[in-house]
């Protein structure tokens, strides 16, 4: 999960410069994989396309930052994003996964995250008229996506339990996810799905999305769905070879599993610790890699 932001650094770009133009995300993300060879790519720049496209006030450095629920003024750079996928997919010779938000999540975005996930819990209607919204959104989007045949990882983070209840998953995020991700499937390509944090209380859930790779932190649970991660984030930035070392030996003992970071890898992140990160599993198993 190595994103625009740790390419644009590793180019000496600010991420305004990289994100606005989809030309150059694609030259970030392709630095990226020449340089680390690695099984996927990601195609991701910051949380906030979307919200950005539909008016949330945005800023991108020194890191990506919410302003604000939506307004009048909208900046719509997912054409960007498009393009970019659109570069890779006939450049790089492995899956190319497009990140995008989940309708609650992006939701949240639009309403303010603390107003909409009170909203939630004291005014139902407001808080669906602003998921419809996000919904449409998004299915307009990833319509665009699939004429690509691009892959997909739909995130929605704040779908998780360490924010919002079971219960409120079920009735607020869960129809919409399972909306794009029925979408998806039609398509014919791959889908993810990512969400941080706490997942156990809703992991009969996402176990019966259908989808192809669960993204999650804790990769120590029985799924029928592949899931993907075992590397902590912190654990990535801060380059402790050795619990490195120790986090992949764990992961791939727990296979069937996508080895990667439980989220994407942060920007700062030293180069040798990603290659530390996938040098430890080709050895543990020269063969390792995604069946295309």
């Amino acid at each position: 999960m190595v994103c625009a932001d740790h390419g644009a650094l590793l180019m000496n770009m600010t991420l305004t410069e990289v994100a606005e133009d989809g030309e150059r995300i694609a030259r970030a993300l392709r630095y990226c994989y020449d340089l680390y060879d690695y099984d996927m790519v990601l195609v991701f720049t910051d949380p906030y396309v979307e919200a950005q496209a539909l008016g949330c006030p945005v800023t991108l450095d020194p890191y990506p930052t919410l302003r604000g629920p939506a307004s009048d003024h909208s900046v719509d750079r997912t054409e960007e994003i498009i393009k970019a996928a659109e570069i890779l997919k006939s450049e790089i010779p492995v899956p190319v996964f497009v990140s995008i938000k989940g309708p609650f999540t992006l939701a949240a975005f639009l309403g303010g995250v603390e107003h909409y996930l009170k909203a939630t819990m004291k005014n139902e209607a407001e808080a669906t008229h602003i998921l419809q919204e996000a919904l449409h959104h998004q299915l307009v989007y990833l319509r665009k996506l699939l004429s690509l045949g691009v892959d997909i990882m739909i995130g929605d983070p704040l779908a998780s339990s360490s924010v919002i209840s079971p219960r409120a998953f079920c009735k607020y995020a869960l129809p919409g996810l399972q909306t794009l991700v029925d979408m998806a499937k039609a398509g014919n390509v791959r889908v993810g799905v990512h969400i941080c944090g706490e997942v156990a209380p809703i992991l009969e859930h996402l176990d019966n999305l259908s989808v192809d790779i669960l993204s999650i932190e804790n990769i120590d649970v029985q799924t029928e769905t592949v899931r993907m991660g075992g590397v902590g984030t912190d654990t990535i930035l801060n380059g402790d070879v050795e619990r490195i070392k120790s986090e992949v030996n764990t992961a791939l003992g727990n296979r069937p599993i996508i080895l990667s970071t439980a989220c994407d890898v942060p920007p700062q992140t030293d180069p040798t610790s990603i290659k530390t990160m996938l040098n430890t599993a080709r050895k543990i198993d020269p063969d390792i890699g995604v069946q295309v």
